[in-house]
């Protein structure tokens, strides 16, 4: 997996950062107006931190790149030192973003990790797109900043709410999909949106060599990518579902394919797209394509 890869790249940059932090005496966790500082490992979990945080504390993420791949993230000296500072930090866990996770040993911090909260426990790393862990993220999220700043509890916990309330109805929304369209098969060429194809009723179906070579950043075998473009050139499955942020040739091709076989294609993200800043609505869009692509067609 990709994760694997990277993860001595980022051990050497974190390593690095940490070189020129030696000098910088005791970290704060607090920012420069008195409000606690919170530190996310991409603007994904900043989203879900900045609408539990509301305006008493500041949020900052370290990868907010909508065009590029948080996979191969490095952090520089000054992210590190962010971290160091941070009274709270979010971030996925399980070695997807390991740069935060190496970065925020010996802290002081509050460190709300997502994939500790999930249960039951999957291997699929892309724990944002879990929706109902997501909204114990933001329980978390709230709680440590109650415990950091006791002055503003009863606004961190009744934004959690109301974030966790609005994620109800987008839950209920991905339900309906599957409940509108039972035994509905997609191929996704990554597991990034897995856990919302599942909450939909939807099953994915691409050949798993396929999927985990992709993943890996690697080309599939021929025999792979020619037993993916049959599922989708004979329409055996309602979408194609893409990762819009490590699109190559192959999974063009295969989107190609899909374009021609009048097969709808769904392209997803790991990081926040241009011009969106709010989780809710990000996944509120990707519940509303997966329904537009299985909807009837005249």
């Amino acid at each position: 997996m990709r994760n694997r890869l990277r993860l001595a790249r980022a051990a050497g940059a974190v390593a690095v950062a940490a070189l020129a932090l030696t000098a910088c005496g005791t970290a704060s966790s607090g920012s420069g107006d008195g409000k606690p500082a919170v530190v996310a490992s991409t603007d994904v979990y900043g989203a879900i931190a900045q609408a539990v945080a509301g305006s008493d504390a500041t949020v900052t993420s370290l990868f907010a790149n909508p065009t590029g791949d948080p996979h191969e993230f490095e952090p520089s000296a000054q992210d590190t030192l962010k971290v160091k500072k941070a009274a709270v930090l979010v971030y996925n866990g399980g070695h997807y973003d390991a740069y935060m996770e190496q970065a925020a040993e010996g802290t002081s911090a509050a460190k709300v990790d997502a994939v500790s909260l999930q249960s039951p426990k999957a291997e699929n790393e892309h724990v944002f797109y879990d929706l109902p862990t997501v909204q114990k993220v933001a329980a978390a999220v709230a709680k440590a900043l109650a415990e950091k700043d006791a002055a503003h509890r009863e606004g961190y916990e009744s934004r959690a709410t109301a974030f966790a309330t609005k994620l109800d109805t987008v839950i209920g929304q991905a339900r309906a999909i599957g409940q509108a369209n039972p035994g509905a098969k997609v191929a996704a060429t990554e597991p990034v949106a897995g856990y919302l194809l599942t909450l939909a009723g939807l099953t994915d179906v691409a050949p798993a060599r396929y999927t985990a070579a992709i993943e890996s950043g690697t080309d599939p075998a021929p025999a792979d990518i020619a037993a993916a473009n049959a599922l989708v050139s004979e329409k055996q499955v309602r979408a194609v579902v893409l990762n819009a942020q490590t699109e190559s040739p192959v999974t063009s091709a295969l989107a190609k394919t899909a374009e021609t076989a009048g097969v709808p294609v769904v392209r997803v993200t790991e990081s926040l797209p241009a011009g969106v800043d709010d989780y809710i609505a990000w996944q509120g869009g990707n519940v509303k394509a997966l329904s537009d692509a299985l909807a009837p067609r005249p």
